[in-house]
């Protein structure tokens, strides 16, 4: 565990230098590895067509013919163009070099060691990559079953009972409760690490394994925070590792679809971006104050780790943490990066200059809940974007909760919203999508059937339906990756040193977004600093500064039955609640007019648990 500590100090040394000596070598080892390095797999060429490519998976059970594929790059060659790794077609090809290879070699391996090809450190393409996982109960459950081609060596989670039927999967892997043991232990045996833990520990073992030059595959949203965020994008940015977010949609068929729909210009420049999505978590609730007794063996405190210490109980874990501020960040936190993926680098969504936020109140039997350490169960955010490049002014707004945007009025009486999904409106119509990308018009996740009748397009619906009733859908261009093969693309990317597809650096823009969201429905839902919380007027314990009070007009508007205004302004019979506008300073990373609302840009750690990179 020292070990491991020092190793992370010297890091922390020497982040403003980009890196330490350890990353540097590793940048030379892999300027050594270019040379080496064959195109294993070309972008452009990944399932170029819906519906009718090989799997990556199925490219990574012919690891034996990698020997060969390596030894032919290594002698200049490459592989057809458009042939996909372990197509038939390439196999008289790919025996020539395996003879020239082994005549040149004088030998006739199976397997090539990796400091052959590629230098000490290479993880030559018929190697198995060797992974270690911290989280391995709940989502990480998904994530080790999609890369069980590999070597799993190591497993850690702080609730052993919980994670014991994934423990069985793997009876070869060596098991652990401490993260830093299994770093300091197995340091030297595993090449990737699978981060699958609550978001508040994201930022840490995210940076450690940039720290020991491991390639990561992370859960999304990439951080709790945004200064967070900001420092592992620019640590993944200076690193030369392959890296992955849990976006298992993205660069899919049915995701593409909806992105080259959108960059046809069908609808021209776009106005506005909708979203929405149910609740997913238990939301809208107080802190309990009974403190439960953990699972036996369980360290709760590491579990609570650079977050404040909260007493046990089963509404944070199984699985229920994430609408809690202290361990989450909310609905929006969890899934925006599963819509983003599709449109927010076409929409230049960086740096929106304002955000607004509406949450809705809880309550219980006894009366109005206090829930302002717990997301609501309903949402609505909005972000203001100016002009920006050939972008005109926009608007992207977010719901939950059972919430949507209106109908736009060209949608058809006989046509109904999605329960989920994503609108554009734009000055010459609008387009209706999936949440994850895609039609509407079939499941999420996946793409019409060659020769399925779909209402609309693959891309979703383009409407008015009358005016572009003849309109096609482009011809697929953007490079893809099917979901299928979305753990098998980050595998295969890992052992040629190259990018996934989505690298956690994207992901981190996506997760900035979000949390700028979650940030401002903080601070709509917060007590002013340094008070308990109270019912208090119209019983929220809600700070009079979070919010704008208007004066009720009496033409239906849902009132706060004797609400009392902010000071200096005009008193009336009755009140209502408005979100504040929270200005944005991207370049400075704060809120420019809200000093209790940057508390949630940067927050604390505990100084026991703070490793701070």
């Amino acid at each position: 565990m020292a070990t491991w500590a020092s190793n992370i100090s010297r890091f922390t040394d020497t982040h403003n230098g980009l890196f330490s000596i350890s990353i540097r070598n590793h940048r030379q080892a892999n300027t050594r590895r270019a040379k080496h390095n064959y195109n294993y797999m070309k972008s452009p060429d990944i399932n170029e067509t819906t519906n009718a490519q090989p799997s990556l998976q199925a490219g990574l059970e012919q690891d034996k013919i990698g020997c060969a594929r390596q030894a032919e790059a290594k002698a200049g060659g490459e592989p057809a163009a458009g042939t996909p790794a372990g197509q038939s077609q390439t196999r008289s090809h790919m025996q020539m070099s395996r003879r020239a290879f082994l005549v040149a070699a004088g030998v006739a391996p199976l397997v090539v060691p990796r400091h052959v090809l590629g230098g000490n450190g290479y993880q030559a393409p018929n190697d198995k990559l060797r992974i270690a996982c911290v989280g391995a109960g709940g989502v990480g459950e998904d994530y080790l079953t999609g890369c069980k081609s590999e070597d799993i060596v190591a497993l850690c989670d702080l609730d052993h009972e919980y994670s014991a039927p994934v423990f069985a999967q793997h009876p070869k892997a060596k098991l652990y409760k401490d993260f830093r043991e299994m770093f300091d232990k197995e340091g030297k045996n595993f090449d990737a690490l699978i981060i699958a833990t609550p978001d508040h520990w994201h930022y840490h073992l995210v940076m450690a394994a940039l720290a020991m030059n491991k390639h990561i595959y992370c859960a999304k949203p990439m951080a709790h925070s945004i200064a967070e965020v900001r420092k592992i994008k620019a640590a993944a940015l200076a690193s030369k590792v392959t890296t992955k977010a849990s976006i298992q949609d993205s660069r899919s068929s049915h995701s593409r679809a909806t992105t080259e729909l959108l960059l046809s210009g069908a609808i021209g420049p776009v106005h506005e971006v909708h979203f929405w999505t149910g609740t997913h978590s238990p939301s809208g609730l107080k802190r309990p104050a009974e403190a439960q007794t953990p699972p036996a063996g369980m360290n709760w405190d590491q579990w609570c780790g650079p977050s404040p210490a909260r007493p046990y109980h089963n509404l944070y874990h199984y699985g229920n943490w994430r609408p809690w501020w202290d361990f989450g960040t909310g609905n929006l936190g969890d899934v925006a990066c599963h819509t983003l993926h599709t449109y927010f680098e076409e929409l230049e969504m960086g740096a929106p200059d304002w955000v607004a936020a509406d949450a809705c109140q809880a309550f219980s039997q006894a009366g109005t809940v206090s829930n302002y350490e717990c997301a609501s169960i309903c949402n609505y955010v909005q972000w203001h974007f100016p002009a920006r490049g050939k972008h005109p002014e926009m608007m992207a707004y977010y719901y939950d909760g059972g919430l949507q945007p209106p109908r736009p009025l060209s949608m058809p009486a006989s046509m109904g919203m999605p329960g989920r999904g994503v609108m554009f409106v734009g000055e010459n119509g609008v387009q209706v999508s999936a949440f994850y990308g895609g039609t509407p018009s079939v499941q999420d996740h996946v793409s019409p059937r060659p020769g399925q009748r779909i209402q609309g397009l693959p891309g979703g619906w383009l409407l008015p339906e009358g005016k572009f009733r003849d309109f096609k859908q482009p011809d697929p261009y953007l490079a893809r990756c099917e979901r299928v093969d979305h753990y098998a693309e980050w595998i295969q990317a890992c052992k040629a040193g190259k990018k996934s597809i989505m690298p956690i650096e994207l992901a981190c823009d996506f997760t900035e977004f979000a949390l700028l969201g979650s940030a401002t429905l903080r601070r709509y839902s917060a007590p002013p600093p340094g008070t308990t919380p109270s019912l208090g007027w119209g019983g929220t314990g809600r700070s009079d500064s979070g919010v704008v009070w208007v004066e009720a007009t009496g033409g239906g508007h849902v009132v706060v039955p004797g609400a009392r205004p902010q000071a200096g302004v005009r008193t009336g019979e009755a009140y209502y609640r408005s979100s504040k506008v929270l200005t944005w300073d991207a370049k400075a990373m704060r809120f420019s007019n809200d000093e209790q609302a940057n508390g949630y840009v940067d927050t604390a750690y505990r100084k026991e648990w703070d490793y701070k990179v």
